[in-house]
């Protein structure tokens, strides 16, 4: 019985970790971003300037992630962030949550105001793609 515990414990322990702070973003070249269900492409950012402003909002959003217990959180609409042709991570939005692959999964609650401030900074309708999708 006290093996079961154990293993139950286990898998649970990283669930209570605390709230992390994410590393700064770099600069990038190319923001594609996509819509995942139904798959499609929404938009591909290359201007110097709109890229500066996204990731400099993106880069005020790094406090009070973690990883959730019960699975990898799964967004609506991803930021895939490209310099030169290199990939080099991305950013993503779900109902009420950002997430971001940073060597683990992780996410945080933000408001509906928070997604449409992204959405206005990106020239798009988040808030209405995430909506629509439930």
């Amino acid at each position: 019985m006290r093996k079961i515990f154990a293993v139950i414990f286990i898998l649970l322990l990283p669930g209570c970790a605390g709230k992390q702070t994410l590393s700064i973003l770099e600069m990038v070249d190319e923001i594609q971003i996509e819509q995942v269900y139904p798959k499609q492409e929404l938009l591909i950012l290359n201007d110097k300037e709109k890229i500066k402003d996204i990731i400099a909002f993106l880069n005020s959003e790094k406090h009070g992630w973690s990883g959730p217990w019960y699975s990898a959180p799964v967004g609506q609409v991803y930021l895939n962030l490209y310099k030169g042709k290199k990939y080099i991570g991305n950013f993503y939005v779900g109902l009420n949550f950002f997430g971001r692959d940073n060597g683990a999964l992780l996410s945080h609650a933000v408001s509906d105001e928070v997604i449409s401030q992204l959405g206005a900074l990106l020239g798009l309708d988040l808030l209405g793609i995430i909506y629509a999708t439930w």
